[in-house]
């Protein structure tokens, strides 16, 4: 088996009057806000601090919903992402906020139906078990493939 770099992400499942938060660098494929774990950092203060660098949100994270964990054979990268349901007290996005590390462009609250057409990673975004957290807590790839 190839070395493969480990990579742990805290991502964020915030939901307000049944939208989903998605993030987008480039307005094509969108993600729940979050990112990457830095040494010494637990879980779920990565999550809340990438949550607030992407969005402007202040966030609690409630529980873990979901992990993935999967190889990444392009970048020779083992991926585990973090999904916590996550919940803010404002109703709307600040306005003009800009992502503070960079590559976020634009933050919005989708419902079910919208991201049917979209490209969302990942793709279980797209069943809507994120409005009645009825989602399987661990999903492992296929052993060497890619799931998104």
């Amino acid at each position: 088996m190839k070395d493969y770099t480990l990579r742990v992400t805290a991502r964020a499942l915030i939901v307000k009057n049944s939208q989903l938060l998605l993030v987008s660098n480039d307005y094509k494929i969108w993600h729940t806000p979050g990112g990457h774990l830095e040494p010494s950092e637990m879980l779920p203060d990565c999550m809340v601090r990438e949550v607030k660098e992407e969005t402007g949100l202040d966030v609690q994270p409630i529980q873990i919903v979901y992990v993935a964990d999967f190889f990444d054979k392009k970048y020779n990268i083992h991926k585990v992402e973090v999904y916590f349901a996550a919940k803010t007290c404002v109703n709307e996005l600040p306005k003009d906020w800009l992502d503070q590390d960079g590559p976020v462009k634009t933050a919005q609250f989708f419902d079910v139906e919208a991201l049917k057409d979209m490209h969302v990673i990942p793709a279980f975004l797209k069943t809507g078990k994120w409005l009645n957290s009825d989602l399987d807590v661990y999903q492992r790839s296929e052993r060497g493939s890619l799931v998104v």
